[in-house]
């Protein structure tokens, strides 16, 4: 009986009563596919993808501007990506050694000792001159020692509050976390991370030789706001969220991500936490929330 009621199904439908088991199986196996693959997927460690070559964005790309299509958290905005520029090192030793070098105390009241360092196996920077240029941005009138009661001093040896240390792009996302996908710098506190013993501001060598694209083409003004910014977390500063009176944006705003503060307003890149003329620096600050996440609001 059931021979022929198959019998009668295929000469009512045709060549359908063949091509419908055959629709049903193909469905079920991309069904199954598509399961393996999200299974797999999720399966990813996040912040430790394969290394791919990074995003880039032209040198001659102006201050960000609104995204009015609105871009998803895991893609990359344009004020965020790396400028082309030269070769940097994708993938350090892991371990750091202290660039020499001492310096008297600058400013006054409590002495945060620091020491500079690279971490081991970084090619194509010259060392002596990254120290240098940290040494001489912590030392500037218009950096953190113009805040009464701080002092800084570089120190090669001894007890130190923290280290201030070029690293490579992939041991930055180690030290940092890589939640949103973009070249940064950040301040990792001790034990903050499995081994980490001593408080350390993390310099990433990708941004150190490309920049960013808010500061327009300004390498070394970047490299100020780097030391400026990632310091300021070292001496306990959180982010601000808006700009200055005059327009600037604040050093301990994430200018990287983007310019536009929490009112809405579009601030200038600046580099220094206590620039000449603003009356308000070095600025208000606040824990970071959804409201002024600068990645949201640079969308």
């Amino acid at each position: 009986m059931l021979r022929h009621g198959v019998r009668g199904f295929v000469r009512r439908y045709g060549w359908r009563a063949y091509a419908l088991p055959i629709l049903v199986v193909v469905t079920i196996f991309a069904l199954v596919s598509s399961g393996q693959t999200k299974h797999s997927s999720a399966l990813q460690p996040r912040g430790h993808s394969t290394p791919t070559t990074p995003p880039t964005a032209a040198g001659s790309q102006s201050l960000k501007s609104d995204d009015p299509g609105g871009s998803a958290l895991s893609s990359v905005l344009p004020s965020d990506a790396l400028p082309d520029g030269p070769a940097y090192t994708l993938q350090g030793k892991g371990t750091y050694t202290v660039i020499p070098g001492a310096a008297p105390v600058v400013g006054s009241g409590t002495v945060h000792r620091y020491s500079i360092e690279a971490e081991d196996g970084i090619t194509g920077i010259n060392l002596a001159a990254f120290a240098a240029k940290v040494e001489s941005v912590l030392s500037d009138p218009k950096s953190w020692t113009a805040q009464p009661g701080v002092a800084l001093q570089r120190v090669d040896s001894g007890q130190v509050d923290f280290h201030v240390t070029l690293t490579s792009s992939m041991t930055v996302r180690t030290l940092c976390g890589y939640d949103i996908p973009i070249e940064t710098s950040c301040y990792a506190a001790a034990r903050s991370v499995p081994g980490l013993t001593v408080n350390r501001v993390v310099i990433n060598d990708s941004r150190w030789v490309r920049g960013d694209p808010a500061y327009v083409g300004d390498l070394s003004a970047y490299q100020e706001y780097m030391i400026n910014h990632e310091d300021g977390h070292a001496l306990g500063h959180q982010h601000a969220h808006d700009c200055l009176a005059d327009g600037l944006a604040p050093a301990m705003m994430q200018q990287t991500i983007g310019l536009k503060g929490a009112s809405g307003k579009m601030c200038q890149a600046n580099p220094w936490p206590f620039p000449v003329g603003a009356t308000d620096a070095p600025g208000a600050e606040a824990p970071d929330t959804v409201n002024n996440n600068e990645f949201n609001l640079n969308q």
